[in-house]
Parts: structure tokens; sequence; C-alpha cells
């Protein structure tokens, strides 16, 4: 598919407006960084449980901490990976009303998830997200460096129209 972008960024209330074949341009939010932090710590509590699960159940003796390391790095890449392929979502970001886009507006693709979840090991350097917190914060549309790479966006949920337009008339 297709189509031309252009991003301008409104920074009154921080909306981005992705022009593309679609008429008329959509408009998003990126996340603010304080949702994107509590939909992380929300993460990082799930999947360190998972973790601890697999560590528990599977191993049943001392493990060194380079296998401990490894395996929390693929416990983590394939729990943000394996939702936000699938649902453009983890449970912590659900919780909090976001979900990742593409370029385009639409959901994240899987391409696209593999991109920003393979790079969020950049992201955590030299510890704790803190080479993403700063892109997030220096970043127009708010983006770590996965979402640059892959070209994807962190943005509020749009909430459905409280008082939907009145169905037209199918018989006159």
């Amino acid at each position: 598919m297709s189509h031309q972008e252009n991003h301008s960024i409104n920074d009154d209330n921080h909306e981005v407006t992705i022009e593309t074949l679609r008429t008329p341009p959509l408009r998003i939010q990126p996340a603010p960084t304080g949702k994107r932090v509590v939909a992380a710590l929300i993460d990082s509590l799930i999947a360190g449980v998972v973790l601890e699960l697999i560590l528990l159940l599977v191993h049943q003796r001392f493990l060194g901490p380079l296998v401990v390391s490894a395996e929390f790095l693929v416990v983590t890449f394939l729990y943000y990976f394996a939702q936000e392929a699938v649902f453009a979502s983890t449970v912590g970001k659900n919780l909090v009303g976001l979900r990742v886009v593409g370029n385009n507006g639409d959901p994240v693709a899987t391409r696209e998830a593999l991109i920003r979840n393979l790079l969020r090991i950049v992201d955590w350097l030299p510890m704790l997200y803190l080479m993403g917190a700063l892109a997030i914060i220096l970043s127009g549309k708010k983006q770590r460096f996965g979402d640059v790479a892959a070209g994807t966006v962190v943005t509020i949920v749009a909430k459905k129209e409280a008082t939907p337009p009145p169905a037209p008339f199918l018989f006159h």
C-alpha cells in the first residue's frame, strides 16, 4: 500500500496530523510520558512475574546470572512483541488507554512490532529505559528509538463519541 505522509505537530495539544490517501487526514495524540511510564511499570511487573514463574517451574537448579539475563531478555521481548503484534497494545498500555500505531495510522503491523521490540534493548541503555525516556521527551511525536526505527507512535486510544451522529433515514 503506497501512501504519502505529511506530519505536522500542534504544540498546543501535542496532536500529530498524518496525511495519507485517506480523507480527512488522520489526527492522533501521542501518549503522554506519564501514561507510558505507568504502562511500562505494569508491563514490567507482569513480565517479571512471568519470568519468575518460568524460573521456578522450569529450572529446579541454580542458574548462572548469564542464563537468567538471557531468559529475562527473551521473556520480555516475547511479552511485548506477541501482544503488540496481535493487539497493538500490551496489558499495561491497554489498562491506561494506549495503543501502538504505524505511521499510516493503522494498528502496528507484525513487522513494525518486531522492529520496535528488537530495539527495546537500545532504549534500556544504560539502565532502566534512560535512553528511551530521553528520546520520548525530546521527540515531537514522543517516540523512543524503537518507535523511530519501526515508524510507530504510541498514542491515546480514541474515545468513542458519547453521542454518535443520528443514523440516516433508510426509508423516505
